[in-house]
């Protein structure tokens, strides 16, 4: 798609820049007969027959429009792969902490065995622990695609 994009912009700006070389050598031609039979300025003639280059000056603006639309889709494309793999690294990364995370809590009851104060203070720890991964939990991922 980018390729025919890109291909047929060049055309159309290739047909324009040839229609206006071209229309620029008859208009110097038609103004100079005009010019040998009826005299008459010559730049006033000039500025008569300039209007008529709209269709070839319009191919060229569109030719390249359609060339900055393709470049346009390619790093967009571009965006978009670079998009999926990070949400894909992130996602694995939340599930290793998640994993690690759950782990922890029950090797931690193991080591309360010390004296009543620092059971306190080490049960306060866990239930702040837990609390955090329960809030992680209801964090949502969101894919676009």
């Amino acid at each position: 798609m980018k390729k025919f994009l890109i291909s047929f912009g060049a055309i159309l700006i290739l047909i324009g820049a040839g229609g206006i070389v071209n229309h620029i050598s008859m208009t110097f031609k038609a103004v100079q007969e005009e010019q040998e039979m009826y005299g008459g300025s010559f730049e006033f003639m000039m500025l008569q027959l300039i209007g008529s280059m709209g269709p070839y000056i319009t191919l060229i603006i569109g030719g390249g429009i359609i060339i900055a639309l393709s470049a346009f889709l390619h790093e967009y494309q571009k965006r978009n792969e670079l998009n999926s793999q990070l949400i894909q690294v992130l996602s694995e990364q939340l599930s290793t902490k998640e994993i690690i995370e759950k782990s922890t809590p029950q090797s931690k009851p193991d080591n309360l065995k010390l004296n009543s104060d620092t059971t306190t203070t080490t049960t306060t720890t866990t239930t702040s622990d837990l609390d955090e991964t329960e809030q992680k939990k209801d964090e949502r991922l969101y894919w676009n695609g």
